[in-house]
């Protein structure tokens, strides 16, 4: 092939990879915004409210503690209690070294949805998450922290972080331990009256808003009942 040839060649095939970066920021920048479109839709025929970055601080205690990574949330009321569901997401970079020693920074954004449901009397600063490899080994290895419930089922499965060990029994009762014992509750922290939950993704259709928020609401009441008694 002659070298004029090799040239258009790779012109074209550079041009048509440039054309199909261009149709796909197209097509994710039309569903995007189809996307809020139909949430703010949702919103608008259900009395809730939808802000562009709102001022609000959840983004510390989720992954990448991006304090600014809230991009979008919407407000209402379920259940008699306040409640928000909002996008959030950070980013990480990575490099890597090819064998001639080239070295390449590859940038990932991780999205997450939060869900946040305002309780009606601040709690203590507590918070439940699921034990992972790491976590069931070092219990093994050194026991139980000074913040374990005293039953085994929940506390193989469960920690618990509270930055008062002694006020964790007076947030969390014997029946959110069996609720989350049999799997009926997400992961979840509590600072002050607002209560946060958090799993990977955007928020989607706006319907499933309500189910989305449910699990929460469950936590919500729980903590509550117990407050009472």
């Amino acid at each position: 092939m002659e070298p004029s040839a090799i040239v258009v060649s790779v012109v074209v095939c550079f041009g048509a990879a440039v054309a199909l970066i261009i149709v796909a920021v197209v097509v994710s920048a039309r569903r995007e915004r189809a996307r809020r479109d139909a949430l703010r839709l949702w919103a608008k025929h259900n009395g809730w409210q939808v802000v562009d970055k709102p001022q609000v601080d959840w983004g510390r205690r989720m992954p990448g503690r991006n304090r600014r990574g809230v991009s979008l949330a919407l407000f209402g009321t379920v259940g008699g209690h306040p409640v928000s569901i909002a996008d959030y997401s950070y980013t990480t970079s990575s490099t890597s070294t090819d064998a001639n020693g080239a070295t390449q920074t590859t940038t990932t954004t991780h999205h997450h949805v939060a869900v946040v449901v305002r309780l009606r009397m601040p709690r203590p600063t507590v918070a439940v998450h699921r034990r992972g490899g790491g976590s069931k080994l070092w219990r093994s290895l050194f026991g139980d922290k000074a913040t374990a419930i005293g039953y085994e089922a929940f506390d193989s499965a469960y920690r618990v972080n509270a930055s008062d060990p002694s006020l964790v029994r007076a947030v969390i009762g014997g029946p959110l331990v069996a609720e989350h014992v049999a799997g009926r509750l997400p992961d979840w922290s509590v600072e002050g009256n607002e209560l946060l939950t958090f799993h990977q993704g955007r928020i989607g259709a706006p319907e499933r808003i309500p189910a989305q928020v449910g699990p929460l609401l469950r936590v919500a009441d729980l903590l509550e009942q117990h407050a009472s008694t």
